[in-house]
């Protein structure tokens, strides 16, 4: 074991208290400690201190002689994800791995992780209230990084089987559901008369109220994908931002502003959702009306007029493999990109414009519950107001499968839901 050290500190009171720290498994070529303060004598600090270096060095059985932390080989293991994985998918391993995984696992070594360790992890986690989709992707992210270990042979066999996420019990902690905002039609009324017609609000807002689609997919519609002959709109992308680095040098230069080198891209949709829905009439004249702007403008505007293109195709297959970032400019290139979501001089309207529309929506006009989030959830409870099919809502809405629709649109109770319940409550018990 290695050496522990007990340092005297003097509190803000006067009073001296002790801490003891001993050295752990490096973090990025880093020396790292194990420390814990707030012992009244020294002999506290140096028996509570053997207690918890026993417990760090023991924490599971040795297999493997690398003393490689679990943080280093996460870092390792992301390296190996992103030669086959989009790189959304990337950006969000790595923030669940800095946000949760590290902080509480990162320090131990990986072959000295056992399965109670990362159960306890999992169930720690049920209790402190987070939710069971963010407990189910960092249990994935557990799973895949250790059978990626056994399979290179950094450990002998993965801890990471049957990990179970608690169900049958109350969270310590109330779980933290973000909650789905319903936009009553009174607020939208409100919505589009701060956002009318010609506004650049305007035709975004239209389509996710009603057609539920997800911001980074209306953002990326472009007028190929709408049939107005068979009043289809069809999901073939997402855009998504690249934040790029910048240099020193770089930084240096602006001055350290926020000038990026970074860029929207084409991506395919969450979990594939490629889908084609129906377009109700007031959307589709609206989008006529857009579209015959756009013409006009273009000639009015002529080589003045803002035109983009992306680096390969826009139409993603189901059948492709993982494409490279398709990335969306102004310079020329054969895949031109005729946006819907455009002002007059044709220039793109991207989704950072939705964080000026809440702004709005929050302070003008009253309504903080709102997020990019609401319009989606509003048409999907408007279809089930109406009786529409939980299997109707889950495809238009691109859900991942059923059950998520059914856990969603079950749990929120509007008024109208209500009315129709109690009608139907009294007509099951009329003689």
């Amino acid at each position: 074991m290695r050496d522990i050290v007990i340092d005297k500190r003097m509190n803000k009171n006067g009073t001296f208290s002790y801490q003891y720290r001993f050295e752990i498994a490096s973090v990025d070529g880093k020396r790292k400690w194990k420390t814990k303060s707030g012992f009244t004598t020294k002999k506290e600090a140096k028996e509570a201190a053997k207690l918890a270096q026993q417990a760090y060095e023991q924490v599971g059985q040795v297999v493997e002689p690398s003393d490689m932390s679990y943080a280093d080989f996460l870092d390792r293991w992301l390296e190996n994800c992103a030669l086959d994985c989009v790189e959304s998918t990337i950006k969000g391993y790595e923030k669940k791995i800095r946000l949760y995984i590290k902080p509480e696992l990162g320090s131990y070594r990986l072959k000295s992780i056992t399965k109670d360790n990362l159960q306890d992890f999992i169930t720690k986690m049920f209790n402190d209230g987070f939710s069971k989709n963010t407990i189910s992707s960092v249990k994935g992210i557990i799973t895949k990084s250790f059978d990626f270990a056994e399979d290179r042979n950094y450990i002998v066999h993965t801890p990471a089987t049957k990990l179970v996420i608690p169900t049958k019990l109350q969270p310590e902690v109330k779980t933290r559901n973000k909650k789905h905002v319903y936009i009553p039609k009174n607020v939208m009324k409100k919505i589009f008369e701060r956002f009318p017609e010609g506004s650049s609000a305007y035709i975004p807002l239209m389509i996710g109220y009603h057609t539920g689609l997800r911001l980074g997919e209306i953002y990326a519609l472009v007028w190929e994908d709408i049939d107005f002959e068979n009043k289809t709109l069809s999901v073939n992308r997402q855009v998504q931002w690249h934040a790029g680095e910048r240099t020193e040098e770089e930084k240096k230069r602006t001055n350290g502003t926020s000038i990026s080198n970074g860029y929207w891209y084409f991506a395919e949709p969450k979990y594939r959702s490629y889908r084609t829905i129906d377009v109700d009439d007031i959307l589709l004249e609206a989008l006529k009306r857009e579209h015959q702007k756009q013409l006009k403008a273009k000639d009015y505007y002529d080589e003045y007029y803002n035109q983009y293109y992306c680096d390969n195709e826009m139409i993603f297959k189901k059948s492709d493999d993982v494409l490279p970032i398709n990335r969306i400019s102004q310079e020329e290139t054969t895949n031109k990109v005729d946006f819907i979501c455009r002002r007059e001089d044709g220039s793109y309207v991207s989704p950072r414009t939705t964080q000026h529309i809440s702004h709005i929506i929050h302070t003008q006009l009253n309504f903080p519950q709102y997020d990019t989030h609401s319009l989606r959830h509003t048409h999907g409870t408007m279809l089930r107001e109406s009786s529409a099919d939980f299997v109707y809502i889950q495809r238009r809405l691109g859900h991942k499968n059923l059950q998520v629709t059914i856990e969603i649109y079950t749990n929120h109770l509007t008024d109208s839901i209500k009315e129709k319940g109690n009608i139907a409550l009294n007509d099951i018990y009329k003689e």
